[in-house]
């Protein structure tokens, strides 16, 4: 095995209590495990988490098959609109889905549990708010569903005091008493459940996923929180590099004087971005090592200096603090949670509680 990715269930469990301490008791939790849990592995986290939240949410039907194959009992959301051809499995399986397009209403098996998806400014999936009254009339007119629940989405809650967020939240309230009382009403992502708590958007559930893993959505520190996994892999090569030496693909990066050169089996293949060639560290017995080189499919490089280290020395590829997914995505231009969603299946996944 060329790397191993740990993933501390602790620290998941840390991070779902400030979560909850955040919103209170009295709110549904719903836990948004899609995209295998952000890359931490779906089925090992909602085993963990079955018993501690209300509610698992994923993005695809194939992924709520996953999690009730795997045993998971828990009431579970999809966000996709239900693919044609499929609309039976989601009353077989117990899985509920969204009503994000009007046609859905006709199309799902009488008796499926579904929540009503309203787009209010994210511009994405959901019917149009101009749609309620209509979504309205569907509803009696197929009555025989199960409907349980209505929800928006932010588009800019990972930026606290953001006017969109305000409006959206505006017009989600202008059209949220068209519909019965007791449709489980939820509206929070991570950013709207830590800096928009205080306009009244909890409702009767929040849904949250880069929090549960340890990460703010956006540039706003959320110090509480603490990343969940650590990413280990091994010197598999170590030589002696001369002063001038070129290393990798396009000769990018050549040696500042005589020194060791070792090779860690991981690359780009792997989810080690090629755009973070030469702006990363490894760490090696407690040190920092310059990923020097251009980043391969299946490898990388790290410049030594003088110390030789033995075939087969650990390596700390991705931790949290400087060897963080937080200061990969600042490097990459990106979030972290692409960085994590990106580590392959074929890393190794071990688990800890």
């Amino acid at each position: 095995m060329s790397s191993t990715l740990y993933v501390d269930l602790s620290r998941i469990d840390h991070n779902l209590g400030v979560i909850s301490d955040q919103v209170g008791k009295n709110i549904n939790k719903m836990a948004v495990v899609k995209d295998d849990a952000y890359g931490h592995g779906a089925v090992p986290v909602a085993r963990h988490l079955e018993e501690k939240v209300d509610y698992f949410c994923v993005a695809k039907l194939a992924e709520a098959l996953e999690l009730r194959e795997s045993g998971i009992k828990k009431p579970i959301l999809v966000f996709e609109i239900p693919p044609l051809g499929s609309e039976h499995l989601y009353k077989e399986h117990d899985i509920t889905a969204s009503i994000s397009d009007l046609s859905v209403f006709e199309r799902l098996e009488d008796g499926t549990q579904c929540h009503l998806h309203f787009d209010t400014g994210m511009f994405r999936l959901g019917m149009l708010p101009e749609q309620a009254e209509s979504a309205r009339e569907k509803m009696k007119e197929f009555d025989k569903m199960n409907y349980t629940g209505i929800y928006t989405h932010f588009a800019n809650s990972d930026d606290p005091g953001h006017e969109r967020v305000l409006r959206q939240l505006e017009v989600f309230k202008s059209i949220r008493p068209v519909f019965p009382d007791h449709l489980m009403t939820h509206a929070c992502n991570s950013g709207g459940l830590f800096f928009y708590g205080d306009e009244g958007t909890y409702f009767d559930a929040v849904r949250f996923g880069v929090s549960l893993f340890g990460y703010a959505p956006g540039e706003t520190e959320i110090s509480e929180l603490e990343p969940a996994v650590e990413w280990v892999s091994h010197l598999v090569q170590v030589k002696k590099l001369k002063k001038g030496d070129a290393v990798g693909y396009g000769s990018r990066w050549a040696a500042p004087e005589d020194g060791w050169l070792g090779t860690i089996p991981v690359g780009y293949a792997d989810g080690v971005f090629r755009t973070l060639s030469g702006k990363i560290h490894v760490e090696i017995a407690g040190q920092l090592y310059q990923q020097v080189g251009t980043i391969s499919m299946d490898y990388m490089t790290v410049y030594l200096g003088n110390t030789r280290f033995d075939q087969g020395e650990p390596v700390v590829i991705l931790r949290n603090g400087k060897l963080s997914a937080k200061e990969w995505a600042r490097i990459a231009g990106t979030i972290p949670y692409e960085i994590t969603t990106t580590i392959h299946p074929k890393v190794k996944r071990e688990y800890s509680s």
